[in-house]
């Protein structure tokens, strides 16, 4: 599907509390090809546990506490039967057609998720030809969530699989929402803790583990009939991501390029197979101020050519690319977030004149 756009452009997902009104127009405007459904970060109730993990929070399995990291009451004299529980809503969701409203995003906290519905099923999806979704990474989950005794829960063989498969029907939820719009589904799983693999700090912190875990929710996207993408907003071992078998890479090449040139093998092999570069090389912090549309791509060509430096097919980095900002904007103010969905609009407009 993707092999027939000519150069795709679209957002991460966060912004700033600008309202879902205003959000979905900045969208529509900037992104007309890809929109996005709009996350607000700042506000409490879109924490990604209330957005992604309410079914284990319904099971009293998770407890969330205002200010602090959520945690799965690992202790408690009925976990066992409450995992049990969950394991059977498991089975009978993922193997059958129908999905249970637990698995469903609750209004309250992705209240821009059911305004971009609405909006384009009353307005028309007029210029997309695919439409945007994200969740939040495995690992980032995983890393977040602690068990009882304080750890992070993605170090737990049990508790790490009990958010994976969470995270796996609320993307079939998400996915078979998206797709009653009409058009195909990009659905990026974004990862922020990348970073931790191979940090002194967390040495314990196992390759196959992430490896497994976005396996099997790529999987799962896949099966759906939706296109799944990576995005890593910092340093990242693209060697391990790339495992996982995406369709889409994205990252922050604004800051952190150099983590691609020790892949180049990988990329020509993933580019073969029909994967796409989504290139966040619109900065999201002061430094879009200071860029233009020209400044932007000729860092980006030149990234490129550092890439075909190391033996990465020019044609195919050059057709099979996407562009974005480097990361989501929702914690910056909203006047920056316009100046980068703007920014990179104008950006794609800067390279589609030279073809």
């Amino acid at each position: 599907m993707l092999d027939k756009v000519n150069l795709l452009t679209t957002g991460i997902g966060s912004l700033p509390d600008i309202g879902e009104k205003e959000a979905l127009n900045l969208i529509e405007k900037t992104f007309p090809t890809c929109p996005h459904w709009p996350q607000f970060p700042t506000r409490n109730e879109e924490y990604f546990s209330s957005q992604f993990l309410q079914p284990l929070v319904e099971l009293g399995m998770l407890k969330r506490e205002k200010g602090n990291n959520p945690r799965i009451l690992n202790h408690a004299e009925d976990f066992l039967e409450r995992a049990t529980e969950f394991y059977e809503l498991y089975l009978d969701n993922a193997e059958g057609e129908a999905l249970g409203s637990q698995f469903s995003i609750p209004e309250e906290s992705a209240r821009g998720f059911y305004a971009f519905l609405n909006h384009l099923e009353k307005k028309g999806t007029n210029d997309a030809l695919f439409v945007k979704g994200q969740l939040v990474g495995p690992l980032t989950a995983g890393m977040q969530v602690f068990n009882e005794e304080g750890d992070s829960c993605f170090f737990d063989n049990q508790l790490r699989d009990l958010i994976v498969k969470t995270l796996e029907l609320d993307v079939m939820w998400q996915i078979r929402e998206l797709k009653k719009i009409g058009l195909p589904v990009i659905i990026f799983l974004d990862e922020g803790l990348m970073h931790a693999y191979g940090h002194k700090e967390f040495l314990s912190l196992k390759a196959a583990w992430i490896i497994d875990s976005f396996t099997s929710l790529i999987d799962v996207i896949k099966r759906e009939g939706a296109i799944p993408g990576i995005h890593a907003c910092s340093m990242a071992d693209w060697s391990v991501l790339l495992k996982s078998k995406p369709t889409i890479i994205n990252l922050d090449v604004y800051n952190y390029f150099t983590s691609l040139l020790s892949v180049s093998d990988e990329l020509n092999s993933f580019l073969e197979d029909g994967g796409y570069i989504a290139w966040g090389i619109v900065p999201v912090f002061e430094a879009c101020y200071e860029e233009t549309p020209e400044s932007l791509k000729e860092r980006l060509y030149k990234y490129m050519d550092r890439l075909c430096s190391k033996g990465v097919d020019e044609k195919l980095l050059f057709q099979q690319m996407i562009i974005t900002p480097s990361c989501g904007t929702g914690l910056y103010p909203p006047e920056l977030a316009r100046r980068v969905y703007q920014l990179t609009a104008e950006l794609r407009e800067e390279i589609i004149k030279e073809y």
